[in-house]
Order: structure tokens, then C-alpha cells, then sequence
């Protein structure tokens, strides 16, 4: 006996969703609502602000390893807000259910994490940009203002690596405890205190190095108080905390 065939109407609900229609659906809940469409505009606004408090220069400036203090201080607090907006993405489909609709759609819970994480890496790239024009414009004229020399461009390569590196790994906290924490003011409120938490344990004798989520951007820029054991215990213990959260988003029951 030969099956009949589903009906027309049918067709669309059989196809799977595209990859870019998965993406597509999380970039519009991160704009769901007036509140969170005001986050994100907010959010780039208030980057270049902290960078113009935080970028200002002076005439102590004059070694690299002061120079590079605001630059980390930006790259660590600068996109704090946008990287709210990705921890509320995060933990909000969870705190609130609403990634059932989106499971039901598309069962696969490895594209529904590459799609969060495509979100991640579009605002790892908007925050990392917004930093370094900042840094090499603006932070360049308040220095030549106080005719001090700009050292970041001594090796240009190594410094755009260093933020773009930084800004990775800032972004990593923020996703990772997105997906640890499935209560929407709890992973925001962990992920502030843990920013702040690192900028005040390395104003000192900086034991925050062997657990800092920026370690490696300090290593490569040379600033970093400690060495090769502290950068590996910073990586474990992160990409450590990644893979964890990456499983436990991956089988966490959204019913």
C-alpha cells in the first residue's frame, strides 16, 4: 500500500530550519522588548564613554605597562553592558522557557548553541572594533597631547592582537556563565561582580592572574605578573567552565 502523501500546508513545518533562521530568531529576542531594544543601543554608547573616562593619558604614561592599564580596564569594563545583553539572551530563554518554542522548531541542541554563539562572536567583533578605534585614535591624541609617545604602536600586530584577544576572552565569561547560570539576575549579577571582582584583585599584588579569564590577552601584551603556570591554570580552568557550560546547555531540560 503505498503512504499517502502529507498534505501542502504540511510542507513548511517538515523542513528543518535553516541555520541562519535560527540565528535570526535569537537576534530578535535579544531585541524582543522596548527595554531590551534600549540596552542595545545603549550598550556601543556607553563603550565609547567609559573608553573617553578611562583612556585619558597623562605624563606618567610614559612606559608601555602604564599605557596598557586603561586599555585593559576598557577592554574589561568598556562592553560591560553589551555583554549584559548577551547574558540576558543566555539565561533568560532558560529562566523564562523560552527556548521551547525554539527546540520545538529545531530540536538540534548543538545549532541552537551555535547560534548564541554566533550572537557572541558578532558582539565580541562590535566591542573589539569600538576598542581599538578608541585606543588608536583617541588615546593616541590625549597622550601626543601631553607630548607623551604612543607606545602601543611600537608592534601594532601584537596590540590589535592583544585587544581582539582580550575583548574573546571577556566575551567567553560573559556566554559561559550565561549558560551556568539559568536565572537571568543571578548570571548578571555574577557577571559583573567577577569583572569587578578582577580589575580590584590586579590593582594589588594581582592573584587574580592565575584564574583571570584575560590572562592570556596579559601575557601576550607583557603586562602579566605571572607566567606560563598561571596562563595554563587560567585557560584550564576557563575552557574548563566553557565545556561544562556548553553540555550543561546542551542537555538542560527547557520544559
Amino acid at each position: 500500500m503505498i503512504p499517502a502523501q502529507a498534505p501542502a500546508w504540511q510542507a513548511p513545518a517538515q523542513r528543518r530550519a535553516s541555520f541562519g533562521t535560527v540565528v535570526g530568531v535569537e537576534l530578535r529576542k535579544m531585541t524582543a522588548t522596548v527595554a531590551d531594544k534600549i540596552l542595545v543601543i545603549s550598550a556601543p554608547i556607553l563603550l565609547v564613554a567609559l573608553s573617553l573616562l578611562f583612556l585619558q593619558g597623562g605624563l606618567r604614561d610614559y612606559t608601555l605597562d602604564k599605557q596598557l592599564l586603561p586599555v585593559f580596564l576598557t577592554i574589561r569594563l568598556g562592553a560591560v553592558l553589551m555583554n549584559v545583553v548577551l547574558v540576558k539572551l543566555i539565561a533568560a530563554e532558560w529562566h523564562y522557557r523560552s527556548a521551547q518554542p525554539t527546540l520545538l522548531a529545531q530540536p538540534s541542541r548543538l545549532r541552537y548553541v551555535l547560534a548564541q554563539a554566533t550572537i557572541a562572536i558578532g558582539v565580541w567583533l562590535v566591542t573589539s572594533g569600538l576598542n581599538l578605534l578608541m585606543t588608536f585614535t583617541y588615546y593616541r591624541n590625549q597622550l601626543d597631547g601631553y607630548d607623551t609617545q604612543f607606545l602601543l604602536d611600537a608592534r601594532p600586530g601584537a596590540m590589535v592582537a592583544t585587544i581582539l584577544l582580550g575583548g574573546f576572552c571577556m566575551t567567553l565569561l560573559a556566554v559561559t556563565i550565561g549558560w551556568l547560570i539559568p536565572n537571568t539576575a543571578g548570571s548578571i549579577t555574577a557577571y559583573v561582580l567577577l569583572s569587578l571582582l578582577f580589575v580590584f584583585l590586579q590593582s594589588g599584588i594581582d592573584y587574580a592572574g592565575w584564574v583571570d579569564p584575560a590572562e592570556p590577552a596579559r601575557q601576550l601584551a607583557g603586562i602579566a605578573k605571572h607566567g606560563p603556570v598561571a596562563l595554563a591554570t587560567s585557560l584550564v580552568v576557563w575552557i574548563g567552565l566553557a565545556g561544562v557550560a556548553i553540555w550543561r546547555a546542551g542537555t538542560r531540560e527547557a520544559a
